[in-house]
C-alpha cells in the first residue's frame, strides 16, 4: 500500500529530527567514552509513535532506521557499519512496535498493571533482534578480540532501559478529552491550587532525594528518590508518575555523563559503571509505575462504584421523581408519594398488585415497555428505560420516564426486586410535538409544508400500484397577491392566505393532503377514481377560494387560478406530475385566471 502524503511528510519530520538526536548523542557519547552505552535515541523516537497511535508504523521504522544508518556515516564509521547499524535500530523499533501490536498495549487500552508488566517484558523482548545484529557490528568494528556476548548485552540492556524508562509518559498519557471522560462526575480532570504546591514539593524532594547520592557518595541512598516516587504513584496518577520517572532518569543518567554521580565498583570503567546506573534507575522506577497502576485501577473502580450508587440513590431517593419498588417474586409493588399524587391519587391510596399498576400503562405503549424490561432481566441491558404512557386517576393521559435496575437475584440469577423512579414528562413531550409540528407545517397557515407535500406525494403514488385507482394533484395560485399586499398592505396579504389555507382545510375531502409550498402558491394530493372526481373538487375550490374576505371594514377579494394533473401508476407521478400541474396553472393564468385547467394523460391541457 502506498503511504499516504501527511504519512511521508510525518516521517521525514521524524527522521529528520531523530538523525540530529542520534548523532549529538553519539557525538557526546564518544566524547565522553561511553558511545556503546547511553541511546534515548530510539526509545523517544518510538515514545514519539506511541503517541501518534502509529507503533507499527513500518514506513515511520524504515524512515528511523535510514536516519540512524546517516548518523552513523556522518560520524565517520564506514558504510557497512553505518546500514548495519541502522538495520539492527530499525529492527529494534520494529520488533517493540510489533509486540505492542500483538499484545494490544496502546494508548487507548485502560491503565492497568498488566499494560505495565507487558510494558516491561515487551520493553526486554523487542530489542533481542536488533541488539544481536548490532552488537556484532560494534564488535567487529570497535574491538575484535572482545566477545560478541558483551556487546550484544550492552546494546540489549541500554535499549531495553531506554524502553522502560522513556516510553511509559508517551504509552500513558492521555488527551485533555480522554482525562475529562475518564474522570468520576463529582471530580474534574485538572490541577488546583493545592495539588500544585504538592506536586512542587514532591518535586523537590525527589530532587533532594537525588541530590543526597553526589554529596555522601552512597548509590544505595538511590532508594530514597525510589519513595518519593511511590508519592507521586500514589497521589498523582499514572502519567505524571511516569513523566516524573522518566525526567529524573534523565537527570541522573545527564550527572552521570557528567562526571557528577558517584562510580560504581567498576574501578573507574565509566562504560560498566553507566551500565549500572541506568539497569539501577530502571528497578528504582519500576516499583513506581507497578503502583501507579494498581492505584489507577483502583481509582477507576472507585468511580464504577461512585457512578453505580449514583444510579441508585436517584432511583431511590429522587426528590422529584415517583419512586417504585417491585418484588417480582411476590408480584407486588410499593409506590412512594410522589407516584401516587403525579397520578392524581391521595396519598393513603396504594396502587396495588403489579397487574392494576400495568393496566395503568397506554395499550399501545404496553409491549414496547415490557420488552425493554424483560431484556434487562434477561440480562441484556444495564438499565431498564422507556417512554411511555400512564392514566391519571381523571383519566388522562401524562407522558412518564420510567427507568429501573434489578438490583437483586437469587443464587440462579432469577430477577428478585427491581427499584426505579419515573419522571413527568408531559411537558417535554408537548414541546417536542411542537417543534415536530413547526418541522411539518408552514407557521402561517398550519398547512403541510412543502416537505411534507414531497413526501406525500410519494407515499400516495406508491398506494396506487397497490390499490389503483387514479391519483391527481392541484396547484393554486392566488391571483393578483402581490397587487393585494400593494394594496391593503402585508397584514392584508397574510390574512387572506389564512383565510385561503382555511378554505382550503374544509374543502379538500377526508384522506387529501392541503399544503402551502410558499408564498401564494398552495397545493392538493387527492386520491380518487376517476377525473370527474377531480373536475368537481377543482371546481369546488376555485368557487370556495374566491369568496370575499372580511378585512377590517371591507373586504379582500381575490381569485384563484388551478391546475390539475391525474396519475393513474406511480411511474407517471412524483416530479412529472408536478411539472403537468404546473403547466396546466399555468394555462389558467394564460386563460385570464380565477378558472381552471386540467392536465390529462394523454399530455394535452384541457
Amino acid at each position: 500500500m502506498t503511504p499516504s502524503t501527511s504519512t511521508i511528510v510525518r516521517t521525514v519530520l521524524l527522521s529528520i529530527v531523530y538523525c540530529a538526536v542520534a548523532y549529538g548523542t553519539l557525538a557526546l557519547g564518544r566524547a565522553t567514552g561511553v558511545s556503546a552505552v547511553v541511546w534515548p535515541a530510539n526509545a523517544l523516537a518510538f515514545g514519539v509513535l506511541v503517541a501518534l497511535n502509529r507503533a507499527n508504523g513500518w514506513t515511520e521504522i524504515v524512515g528511523l532506521a535510514v536516519a540512524n544508518a546517516v548518523a552513523h556515516w556522518l560520524m565517520a564509521d564506514g558504510l557497512s557499519h553505518s546500514v548495519l547499524a541502522g538495520v539492527a535500530n530499525g529492527l529494534s523499533i520494529g520488533v517493540t512496535g510489533a509486540l505492542l501490536s500483538l499484545w494490544r498495549v496502546s494508548r487507548d487500552q485502560p491503565t492497568h498493571v498488566g499494560s505495565v508488566l507487558n510494558l516491561i517484558l515487551i520493553s526486554l523482548l523487542g530489542p533481542i533482534p536488533g541488539s544481536a545484529l548490532g552488537g556484532l557490528a560494534i564488535g567487529a568494528v570497535l574491538s575484535p578480540e572482545t566477545p560478541s556476548f558483551y556487546y550484544i548485552g550492552s546494546w540489549w540492556l541500554v535499549e531495553a532501559v531506554g524502553f522502560l524508562l522513556i516510553l511509559p509518559p508517551f504509552l500513558f498519557w492521555r488527551s485533555p478529552r480522554h482525562r475529562k471522560a475518564a474522570a468520576s462526575p463529582h471530580h474534574r480532570p485538572g490541577i488546583t491550587r493545592a495539588r500544585a504546591v504538592e506536586m512542587a514539593v514532591a518535586i523537590v524532594a525527589l530532587v533532594g532525594a537525588a541530590a543526597v547520592v553526589p554529596f555522601t557518595g552512597m548509590l544505595w541512598l538511590i532508594e530514597l528518590s525510589g519513595a518519593v516516587l511511590l508519592w507521586f504513584a500514589l497521589r498523582f496518577g499514572m502519567f505524571y508518575t511516569a513523566a516524573t520517572t522518566t525526567l529524573f532518569a534523565l537527570g541522573v543518567v545527564a550527572c552521570g555523563l557528567m562526571g557528577l554521580w558517584p562510580a560504581g565498583a567498576s574501578n573507574g570503567h565509566h562504560q560498566a559503571d553507566m551500565l549500572a546506573l541506568q539497569a539501577m534507575l530502571a528497578l528504582t522506577t519500576l516499583p513506581a509505575l507497578l503502583v501507579a497502576a494498581i492505584a489507577s485501577q483502583r481509582e477507576k473502580a472507585r468511580r464504577e462504584l461512585y457512578v453505580n450508587a449514583r444510579r441508585l440513590s436517584y432511583a431511590l431517593e429522587g426528590a422529584n421523581d415517583g419512586l417504585w419498588d417491585w418484588d417480582i417474586a411476590a408480584g407486588k409493588g410499593f409506590f412512594s408519594h410522589r407516584a401516587s399524587r403525579m397520578l392524581g391519587y391521595d396519598d393513603a391510596e396504594e396502587f396495588g398488585e403489579a397487574a392494576t399498576w400495568d393496566n395503568l400503562i397506554h395499550e399501545d405503549d404496553y409491549g414496547a415497555a415490557r420488552a425493554m424490561f424483560d431484556a434487562h432481566i434477561k440480562g441484556q441491558t444495564e438499565f431498564y428505560e422507556a417512554e411511555l404512557r400512564f392514566r391519571r386517576k381523571d383519566g388522562e393521559w401524562i407522558w412518564v420516564h420510567d427507568r429501573g435496575k434489578i438490583v437483586e437475584r437469587d443464587e440462579n440469577g432469577a430477577p428478585l426486586r427491581a427499584v426505579g423512579t419515573y419522571t413527568d414528562i408531559s411537558e417535554r413531550k408537548r414541546l417536542e410535538g411542537a417543534l415536530e409540528h413547526l418541522a411539518n407545517h408552514d407557521a402561517l397557515t398550519g398547512l403541510a409544508n412543502r416537505a411534507v407535500f414531497e413526501r406525500e406525494l410519494d407515499r400516495f403514488a406508491a398506494r396506487l400500484d397497490r390499490q389503483g385507482g387514479r391519483l391527481a394533484t392541484l396547484l393554486i395560485d392566488v391571483d393578483h397577491f402581490k397587487q393585494v399586499n400593494d394594496t391593503y398592505g402585508h397584514a392584508a396579504g397574510d390574512a387572506l392566505l389564512v383565510a385561503v389555507a382555511d378554505r382550503l382545510r374544509k374543502g379538500v375531502r377526508l384522506g387529501d393532503v392541503a399544503a402551502r409550498l410558499g408564498g401564494d402558491e398552495f397545493a392538493v394530493i387527492s386520491i380518487g377514481q376517476s377525473a370527474a372526481e377531480f373536475d368537481a373538487l377543482a371546481e369546488r375550490l376555485s368557487v370556495e377560494l374566491a369568496a370575499p374576505v372580511p378585512y377590517g371594514d371591507g373586504q379582500i377579494t381575490a381569485s384563484v387560478s388551478i391546475g390539475v394533473a391525474v396519475a393513474a401508476s406511480s411511474a407517471q407521478a412524483g416530479d412529472d406530475l408536478v411539472v403537468r400541474a404546473d403547466r396546466a396553472l399555468y394555462a389558467a393564468k394564460r386563460d385570464g385566471r380565477g378558472v381552471w385547467r386540467f392536465f390529462g394523460v394523454a399530455g394535452k391541457v384541457a
